[in-house]
């Protein structure tokens, strides 16, 4: 039987980007703590810290996503959306992505 889901490396980390809105801007960050908390109704819970631009929008917007990264994804990558300020920089620019529901 065929799975599309990857083996999970156990020397690497699993890590996510969460990203929300605010009016017409994104923002994203680096987060490794994303949990399921019940499956009815199907819930997770995302540590975000309170500081970041990325809790500014959620709170605002009450909306998020969850992006599941490829355990080799490059530290390029990961250093845009977890050692930068959205504050600073347009995150996304540059970033294939699609808006969800």
């Amino acid at each position: 039987m065929s799975s599309s889901i990857p083996d999970l490396k156990p020397n690497l980390p699993i890590n996510f980007i969460v990203s929300s809105k605010k009016e017409d801007r994104i923002n994203g960050q680096i987060a490794n703590t994303v949990f399921q908390t019940t499956s009815e109704p199907a819930t997770i819970a995302v540590c975000i810290n309170k500081e970041n631009l990325t809790h500014e929008f959620i709170t605002e917007s009450k909306v998020f996503a969850v992006s599941v990264l490829e355990q080799e994804t490059n530290m390029k990558f990961i250093g845009r959306f977890g050692f930068k300020s959205g504050r600073d920089e347009d995150k996304f620019k540059g970033v294939n992505y699609k808006i969800g529901v």
